[in-house]
Order: structure tokens, then C-alpha cells, then sequence
């Protein structure tokens, strides 16, 4: 298997760094999968550099760029994938106009809750593990390829229509996508993310599992600690290697995803939720929300509502003169 070319980019060419900001998708636990087709003719594949909270998988379909992550870049063609866990600075510039792709973003919960749990933190970890841009940019062979960008390409049409089993549906396609690059590149040798997570995904499945379920209540690390089995110290390194974050800003995102959830219905307003999931300060919940949401909860309560509202009625047709 050819690995893709990347090496660490020159001191001169990190300025980009200095100008990352975190961007937000509508994701929430009721639709945790955003997909995006992406055409760029002119300027950089996105305005400006960015970061988020949630992972992200994308798949070029036509044109040549240059992608920059953290401190490396690499060539990007065709057919190339690229993956990212949480918090992860990137950006790119475009050698060969139009760029054409498709970008699914998704949170980490999708890929655990499907189940087991042992096969969605082995897979998630192939997003979250630290590693190489080499190691992030995937080159798979023709015929996965082809199999890779239908997939993709029946995301993004599901995405577009709101059908029955749309959200079910959408997870489906991302995790068949996930789980047939991980298995040709298992069979290729390579495990990344698979090193340290042989004997230590029962004790993270124990976390999680606990934190679903106390979410609601005060939680200590000492508490999740003894959930799994283990020292505080020793989880906060699993669960780090594991899903590329700690145990505090998993517990968050669960608990915010989970009010935006009750926010998007009627008859819940802002407190409500904020204690719903576990807040004790109404003033922490909302920073927490904008932080993850990129809009305050009342304003993303009234929007969602909005959109998920009745259709207008037509107006009646005129009566026919007798």
C-alpha cells in the first residue's frame, strides 16, 4: 500500500496557526451526523483556518490541494480521505481548481452507541489517536474507493431531504464507511489507534456507560474512576488515547447535545434543560452551550423551532365564478 506523502510544514508557512478558530455544525444527540458537499473555484477549501468539537471525515472527488494539520501538510488528490478527531487545527490551499468533495461531521457518541462498544471505541480511535497527517490522509485502492465515494455521495443526498429513517440512515452510511476503511486497513497492516486499546476499552466502555447514565447528577472523577475500575490518573490517560478528549469535556458535550435536544421541542425553555442535564448555574450552561453550539440556547431553541416548524398553509385557491 503507497503511503500518501506528508512532512512537517517550514516555521514560515505555520502563520495559519495563529488564526484558527472553532466552527460550529447544528449537531445535537437527535442528529449527531452533519454532512457537506463542498466546491470551491476560487480561494482556500474553507474562509479560514478552524477547529471543533466533533469528528470529521472527508472524501475528495475532483481537483489538487494542499492540506495543513497542525504543524504538517501533504498533498490531497482525488479519491484521498481525510480524518479528524476533536480540537484538531486545520486548513488547505488549492493547486488545481474546481475543488469538489464531501464532508461528514459526526460526534463521537455515534460510533460508540451503534455497538459493541469495543468495535466503536476501536474505530473511533482511528479519528481521535494522535498521529501523523500521513497516517490521517487515507489513499484506499480503486475499488473501495468507488464503494467509499457512493457512500459518501448517499450521505450527502439523505442529508439533503428530510425522509422517514433519515437520521437513522445517516448513521448507517457513516459507520459503513468507517468500518470498511479500518477493516482494508487492517488487512494492510496497519492499526491506528488499535495500539493501546487492546485491554483497555472494557474499563473506558464502563465510563461511558456511567456517565450516560449520571449524566443528570453531580460527577466527580473519583466517581467516574471507580465506574471503571481504575485511578483517576489512569483514566484520564485511557479516555484521552481513546476518544481524544477527557472524561470532563465528554460528560459536557453529552449533557449539551442532550438540552439541545429538549430545546428543538416546544414547551421546554432554558432552565429547564440546563437543570434537566445536570447544570446547577444556569450562567455555566449557557457559556457551556455557546462554547459547544456557537449560539446561546435561547437563540437556538428559537431557531430550531423554527425550522422543524408546520409548513405554512397554502393560500385557498379562488372560488370559481358560477
Amino acid at each position: 500500500m503507497k503511503n500518501v506523502a506528508a512532512h512537517p510544514a517550514k516555521l514560515t508557512e505555520l502563520a495559519w496557526l495563529l488564526d484558527v478558530t472553532e466552527s460550529r455544525q447544528p449537531l445535537s444527540e437527535t442528529s449527531p451526523v452533519w454532512v457537506r458537499r463542498g466546491l470551491v473555484e476560487s480561494g482556500p477549501p474553507t474562509p479560514h483556518p478552524e477547529c471543533h468539537p466533533y469528528c470529521e471525515i472527508s472524501i475528495a472527488l475532483e481537483g489538487e490541494g494542499t492540506s495543513l494539520v497542525q504543524g504538517e501538510e501533504g498533498v490531497r488528490l482525488p479519491g484521498e480521505l481525510l480524518l479528524l478527531g476533536p480540537g484538531i487545527p486545520h486548513w488547505g490551499s488549492i493547486q488545481k481548481f474546481p475543488l469538489r468533495s464531501i464532508t461528514i461531521y459526526f460526534l463521537p457518541s455515534v460510533l460508540i452507541e451503534m455497538g459493541p462498544v469495543s468495535d466503536g471505541v476501536r474505530i473511533l480511535s482511528r479519528f481521535t489517536a494522535k498521529q501523523s497527517l500521513e497516517q490521517r490522509l487515507a489513499r484506499p485502492p480503486k475499488p473501495l474507493r468507488q464503494r467509499l465515494i457512493d457512500l459518501f455521495t448517499d450521505a450527502a443526498a439523505e442529508f439533503e431531504q428530510q425522509r422517514l429513517g433519515r437520521e437513522m440512515r445517516l448513521r448507517g452510511l457513516l459507520v459503513e464507511a468507517a468500518v470498511q476503511l479500518v477493516r482494508w486497513e487492517e488487512a494492510e497492516g496497519r492499526r491506528i489507534g488499535a495500539e493501546h486499546l487492546e485491554a483497555d476499552w472494557r474499563p473506558i466502555a464502563r465510563a461511558l456507560q456511567w456517565l450516560r447514565e449520571h449524566y443528570t447528577d453531580p460527577v466527580y472523577a473519583r466517581n467516574v474512576a471507580r465506574a471503571a475500575g481504575m485511578s483517576e490518573s489512569r483514566l484520564k490517560i485511557l479516555f484521552q488515547n481513546a476518544l481524544g478528549m477527557s472524561w470532563v469535556k465528554y460528560l459536557q458535550g453529552y449533557r449539551i447535545h442532550r438540552a439541545a435536544a429538549m430545546l428543538s421541542e416546544s414547551g421546554h425553555n432554558v432552565t429547564e434543560a440546563a437543570l434537566a442535564v445536570g447544570f446547577e448555574s444556569l450562567s455555566h450552561f449557557n457559556a457551556t452551550f455557546r462554547s459547544f453550539m456557537g449560539v446561546s440556547p435561547s437563540h437556538y431553541g428559537l431557531q430550531e423551532r423554527k425550522n422543524s416548524g408546520p409548513a405554512e398553509p397554502k393560500p385557498a385557491a379562488p372560488a370559481r365564478r358560477r
